[in-house]
């Protein structure tokens, strides 16, 4: 009895160790990786009560972050990349390659329609991305693949964007005060769709917006506000990087 039990034990013991090892095997040799998506989303919410409000920010064409999206990839390019153990492919050599340059995104707004849909097109991409989703709930996991495909020699692909959000900071009886959150989302995926590294951090705006019955009142403090959280979001990011970096890229090492 005590024999079929020991086996039992051992067979457990493998079953968990193949599975174990299965996972770090996964997640292993990352010689090489790529940036394949840097962009920024204005879109301050998905909440259908505040489709005509946003719509009607995204109409103005003054409303701009492609001043943030080009300090982001500089903070990733110059303090994030530099911090792991295997190189990055050359930005050129991924926005240049054509194949590259077809990828259809699940974005809604292609390269194709840009002309005709500019003025509510909430993407804004740094020069010569594709916007590739990596939001959880969506991920464009056929782009991801497909990347995979036109760069044989990497082994990891990565995807950054900021995002935007309009939040209740404070209220009661039908009175709120309304403020923005910029987030930066750093994510990157092995050769097997399995998300390996993920990094993200927040930034709220000091000022804010009065709501009256989750309306706001003057929409146009909102673009102040998102350029304020910005930049305090840029800030935060570049002094603690290095540490929020370090910690998930020698994990990444250790895999190797």
């Amino acid at each position: 009895m005590k024999s079929k039990i020991t086996l039992k034990k051992k067979n457990i013991i493998s079953i968990v160790a193949i599975a174990f090892f299965s996972i770090l095997n996964v997640n292993a040799q990352i010689n090489k990786a790529a940036i394949i998506s840097i962009f920024g989303n204005k879109n301050l919410s998905d909440d259908p009560m505040n489709t005509l409000l946003f719509e009607a920010l995204l109409k103005d064409s003054s409303f701009d972050i492609s001043g943030t999206v080009v300090k982001f990839e500089k903070i990733i390019d110059e303090k994030m990349i530099p911090i792991f153990s295997f190189p990055f492919m050359n930005k050129n050599d991924v926005v240049s390659n054509p194949d590259y340059k077809m990828i259809k995104s699940t974005l809604m707004i292609t390269d194709d329609e840009k002309e005709s849909h500019h003025l509510l097109n909430p993407y804004v991409s740094a020069e010569g991305y594709k916007n590739i989703a990596a939001f959880g709930i969506v991920n464009d996991k056929k782009a991801i693949e497909k990347c995979f495909e036109i760069f044989p020699d990497v082994d990891a692909v990565m995807i950054a964007y900021i995002n935007y959000n309009l939040y209740d900071a404070a209220g009661a009886m039908g009175l709120s005060s309304k403020k923005v959150y910029a987030y930066c989302n750093i994510k990157m995926f092995n050769k097997f769709g399995k998300r390996i590294f993920k990094l993200k951090e927040r930034a709220t705006s000091n000022s804010g917006v009065m709501g009256v019955g989750g309306i706001v009142v003057d929409p146009k403090k909102l673009k102040p506000m998102v350029y304020e959280a910005s930049e305090k979001l840029l800030i935060d990011m570049e002094s603690k990087i290095e540490k929020s970096v370090s910690k998930m890229a020698k994990k990444l090492a250790k895999q190797k």
